[in-house]
Parts: structure tokens; C-alpha cells; sequence
């Protein structure tokens, strides 16, 4: 791909849907099991088209045993919606931003996920959460009291900045007294917090809205949440402050995972991770061909002081250490790759 056409950011036909895998027999099709896999992004986004990716290599790999509907545009709900329905069995599985887990009961420990800077890039991101033991027992945990389990962390999100209506972002004392839509998350919290912004928790589709009114002056997100849905046309200051390095993940309905058989889970972990790699792809060209959507829209991008940024947020998650996560993790998170 050279390039992302503005289609594929803004909307389109609805590419995914149920379907047994062509040239199978139709007994097979009568046989085989429909499943519901849900997103809050837009049709056509780097998460569609990942979730296209998983539809192909489920009925694939199965043999057509299982079809995939891929639902977009948050038609199943929002993500406290989506998260719901997986408790309830009503929706199979969702794709989304993994640190969203913290929202659920007995996912406040990956509060961890938000911690500013914690990780390098999205490479040391999707090799630690796929493989660490402590975090692995944590999904698992978490899969017991909370009915969703994540299967795979596969995807890389772009990196959250600041977004502005009120003029550029250059060093931490600009965050002072700025309102800002920031997610109800207590680790984001207390880093905007530390940093002197007036957090306003709001979700997602308040705050195009919010923005064009003035009821915050700005927004913590990345390009691949914030592009899509033309924030730029009401918040024309973007500073790339990096300071959380996401992924995206594979969330599943407790109840649909405890009555799979062991090859089955592992054909849906398989489809998770070809999935991951079409986000991760499609969405480091978004934020390279994000920045002239920017500018051609009139906005202005800059990047901060990041060291000065870090070091005005260093400690901030002192105070949940060994109270919200396991204690001693995020220095043995960051010692893993080196800091």
C-alpha cells in the first residue's frame, strides 16, 4: 500500500459480514457456527480491515466450521457496551484498545497499560504482553472474575498526543489549566493531573462535539482515533507527545473460550495475531499520511519536548504501585527492555 485513500479513513460500505468459506458444501454450511466479532472504528479503519483479516483466517483454518460477522462503526455497542455483551454471551469477541480492560471488574490491575512512557514502542509492547508470565496469569485472572478474556494483543495503535483548540503544546507548563477530554481512566488521570490539565471523562462520540462547542479545550488520543472521525475540523493543534504506546486487543466472551477445545483456541489466537499485523501495517501508514491531513486542513502539528515531558511525569504512578498492579512491575516491565 503507498497510501491510505480518505475513504479508507472516513467511511465507506461495510466490507465484512457472516459467510461460510467459498466452495464448501452446503450441509458443511448448515453445520458450521456463526460468530460475532464487534469494533468501535469506523468501517473501512485499520481495525476493519484487521478484523477482515481474522474472518479470513477463522473460516480458513476451520475449514468453514466457523463463520465470522464483523460488526463496525460501534453498531454492537461502545466499548463498555461490547465489554457487556462478551460478559453475557450476546457478542463473541470485540477489538479494541487492550488497555479498555481496566474499565472491567478485575481488570484494574492493566490501570499498568497507561503508565506514561512505560513502554518504548509497540514492538517492546506486543512482545511483552504476549509473552510475560505475570501478565499472561493476569489475563487469565481476569478472564475468571470478569467473563472476558484476551487472547492476543496484536495490533499497534498510534501514540497518544495532545490535541488543541487553543494553540500549540510545546513544554509540560503549556498542559496547565487546559480542559481535556481525557478517558476515565485513573492512570491517565493522575498523569494529566500531575501536569496541571482539568481532566473531563467523556466517551468517544462526545467529543467531536465537545470540541466544536468549547466544552474542553483539547483531547488525549491517537491519529488512528482522532483522524477518522475529523477532530482536526474543530481542534487544529496537534503535539506529539508519544507519552502512551498502545496496542489494540482480541477481547473474547469467557463463555464462548471455556467450550472450545484447545485447536480451535489456537486457530483464533492464530487469525489474532495475521489480524494484528494489518493494523499495525495500516496504521503506521495512517500516522505517516495523518500529518499532511493535518496540515492540509489548515492545523498545526508539532513535536514537544518529550525528555521534558517525561521527566515532568516521572513517578507519577508511584502512588498505585502494588495497590492497582502488582508493586515493583513497571520497573521490571521497563528493565525488560532495557531502561
Amino acid at each position: 500500500m503507498n497510501g491510505i485513500d480518505r475513504r479508507t479513513l472516513m467511511g465507506g460500505a461495510l466490507l465484512g459480514g457472516a459467510g461460510a468459506a467459498i466452495g464448501m458444501p452446503s450441509i458443511a454450511r448448515a453445520q458450521s457456527k456463526q460468530l460475532k466479532i464487534a469494533t468501535i472504528a469506523l468501517v473501512n479503519s485499520p481495525w476493519h480491515k484487521a478484523l477482515n483479516r481474522f474472518k479470513e483466517v477463522v473460516e480458513a483454518e476451520s475449514a468453514g466450521r466457523y463463520t465470522v460477522a464483523v460488526y463496525t462503526d460501534g453498531q454492537l455497542g461502545d466499548i463498555a457496551q461490547l465489554l457487556s455483551a462478551m460478559q453475557l454471551g450476546t457478542v463473541d469477541f470485540s477489538y479494541f484498545g487492550l488497555s479498555s480492560i481496566s474499565f472491567v471488574r478485575g481488570g484494574e490491575a492493566f490501570n499498568v497499560l497507561y503508565v506514561p512512557y512505560l513502554f518504548k514502542n509497540g514492538e517492546w509492547g506486543e512482545k511483552i504482553l504476549n509473552t510475560d508470565p505475570e501478565l499472561l496469569g493476569m489475563f487469565d485472572k481476569m478472564a475468571t472474575t470478569a467473563g472476558v478474556r484476551v487472547f492476543g494483543a496484536w495490533g499497534q495503535r498510534s501514540p497518544r498526543a495532545i490535541q488543541s483548540t487553543r494553540g500549540p503544546i510545546m513544554k509540560p507548563e503549556d498542559v496547565k489549566g487546559l480542559r481535556l477530554r481525557i478517558p476515565a481512566i485513573p492512570m491517565l488521570r493522575a498523569t494529566f493531573d500531575r501536569l496541571g490539565a482539568q481532566s473531563t471523562p467523556m466517551g468517544m462520540l462526545e467529543i467531536y462535539s465537545a470540541l466544536s462547542r468549547g466544552a474542553v479545550d483539547g483531547q488525549d488520543n491517537g491519529f488512528d482515533l482522532s483522524i477518522p472521525p475529523r477532530f482536526h475540523e474543530a481542534a487544529k493543534f496537534w503535539s506529539a507527545t508519544d507519552h502512551v504506546n498502545e496496542l489494540v486487543g482480541f477481547f473474547a466472551s469467557e463463555r464462548l473460550w471455556k467450550g472450545l477445545n484447545e485447536t480451535d483456541r489456537e486457530i483464533f489466537r492464530k487469525a489474532s495475531k495475521a489480524a494484528g499485523e494489518v493494523t499495525t501495517q495500516m496504521t503506521k501508514e495512517l500516522d505517516t499520511e495523518a500529518i499532511d491531513i493535518l496540515k492540509k486542513a489548515g492545523c498545526t502539528y508539532v513535536v514537544p519536548d518529550r525528555d521534558a515531558f517525561r521527566k515532568a511525569v516521572a513517578g507519577v504512578e508511584d502512588e498505585l504501585d502494588g495497590k492497582m498492579w502488582p508493586k515493583g512491575m513497571v520497573a521490571r516491565l521497563r528493565t525488560l527492555q532495557g531502561a
